[in-house]
């Protein structure tokens, strides 16, 4: 059985009115601060039991833990431990726990043999402060009630209520894109500091005269934190692509797990002389990011054609 969205593990330590008090130890109608409605009453807390062998037959089932410092200066204060789909609030976003993971200040590998998660519920969605950082309260939804061992003591306690029929989010919840590459930036730049980087593996894949250049990079030695990449054209800086996106022939592949792609879009459409001076180098030593044949061949191509127009158009 795989940890969904069922919260945070024991020994949290969540905001009230009168300090920070462990997850366990709170009770219906206990005080929580909130990020978007101040002082709020637990309307309800789910809990549930996962056996540490079921959490171990997947990597992906396993509890994430948000190094202390993770996110920024004391954020959080202290190790936090939630389950991998669990949101935080990160730059106004609700971000899964699962897809900040980077192997060095966000990680996945903790498997105990008894793991307790609680989720605290309010009579809306919100965040409260769990160690320092702001996270999600449960949202409610079709069967995800289902999740947590004492779904019948809710029951019994609103015999009226109905489930609505899909989530309603005090945030807007992201799980790829640009907003997302913006929102890790940050925590990535922040986890290289000082830190070894490891053989760079990966491609520029594509590079169009629209501006578009895709490609990925994966690090040997940190196979799971996302490479900060620096985009040059005639060997000046004109940006920077984070590798953090997913793409299944990667994970196939066994880079990572698949979430090492990346995709930069210039300013301006580019010519073919431009494309030509075209690199891509890693941010933490300059390592350089080599293009494939084909895109290689084809921008040659273009200039080619620049040079003697009856050649055949560069798509």
């Amino acid at each position: 059985m795989l940890i969904q969205a069922c919260g945070f593990l024991r020994g949290t330590r969540i905001l009230t009115p009168t300090g920070k008090v462990c997850i366990e130890d709170l009770r219906a109608g206990d005080l929580v601060v909130t990020r978007f409605s101040g002082l709020r009453p637990i309307k309800w807390i789910g809990r549930q039991t996962f056996d540490g062998r079921s959490l171990g037959e997947t990597r992906d089932g396993l509890p994430v833990c948000i190094h202390a410092g993770a996110l920024g200066p004391g954020i959080p204060a202290r190790d936090l431990y939630i389950s991998a789909g669990h949101s935080l609030l990160i730059d106004g976003q609700l971000i899964l726990a699962c897809l900040l993971v980077n192997g060095v200040t966000i990680t996945q590998d903790y498997a105990p043999a008894r793991a307790e998660c609680f989720h605290i519920e309010l009579t809306s969605h919100d965040c409260v402060l769990a160690e320092g950082g702001w996270a999600e309260t449960f949202a409610d939804g079709p069967g995800r009630r289902d999740e947590f061992c004492n779904a019948a003591e809710f029951y019994a306690l609103f015999p009226d209520h109905h489930a609505p029929e899909r989530p309603v989010l005090c945030a807007a919840r992201t799980i790829c894109g640009p907003l997302l590459g913006a929102a890790l930036e940050p925590i990535v730049a922040r986890a290289t500091t000082g830190l070894a980087p490891g053989q760079l593996r990966g491609f520029i894949d594509i590079a169009k005269p629209s501006g578009e250049i895709t490609g990925w990079a994966h690090d040997e030695a940190h196979p799971d934190l996302p490479v900060l990449l620096e985009v040059f054209l005639d060997g000046v800086v004109i940006g920077a692509a984070l590798a953090y996106a997913f793409r299944d022939d990667l994970r196939t592949a066994g880079f990572g797990r698949g979430r090492c792609s990346f995709c930069f879009t210039a300013g301006a459409p580019l010519t073919p002389a431009q494309l030509a001076t075209l690199q891509i180098r890693r941010a933490a030593d300059g390592a350089d990011l080599p293009m494939v044949t084909e895109c290689r061949e084809m921008i040659e191509l273009a200039c080619a054609k620049r040079a003697a127009p009856s050649m055949p158009e560069f798509a």
